[in-house]
């Protein structure tokens, strides 16, 4: 069975200020077979699936997602692309190791809200677990 470990929002950067608007979501589901799950926020569309062929090809199907919300917004320039990318990662997600290369899509508005607290139920121990 496989759950969401992280989530990417992504949307037009505020000019002036730091803040965005959401304009797509797209979602790490882990499990037996990682996917990237892109939606846009903005209409109605059928989501789109990103199936990375290894573990180490998360981000390259993450950058895939990213292509398809924003054509050309992964090229090589110097001119920043006006779109923000907020990560949420939960512990224990792939995304986490890939974060330093993610950092370095200079092109974008990059933010990381990582989760500094959680309280989990397990079903197979009948217990709760916090961190940190």
């Amino acid at each position: 069975m496989s759950s969401v470990t992280a989530f990417i929002t992504m949307g037009s950067t505020h000019p002036n200020d730091n803040g965005f608007s959401p304009e797509w979501v797209c979602e790490l589901w882990e499990g037996d077979r990682a996917k990237w799950r892109l939606r846009s926020l903005q209409t109605t569309k059928r989501p789109k699936s990103f199936f990375p062929s290894a573990p180490a090809k998360i981000l390259d199907s993450l950058k895939e997602a990213i292509s398809v919300a924003y054509p050309g917004s992964l090229q090589k320039s110097g001119v920043p692309t006006g779109i923000s990318i907020v990560i949420v990662s939960l512990e224990g997600s792939s995304l986490k190791k890939f974060l330093p290369r993610i950092r370095k899509l200079g092109r974008f508005d990059i933010h990381e809200a990582p989760v500094s607290w959680s309280r989990a139920y397990s079903g197979w121990s009948g217990k709760w677990t916090t961190s940190p």
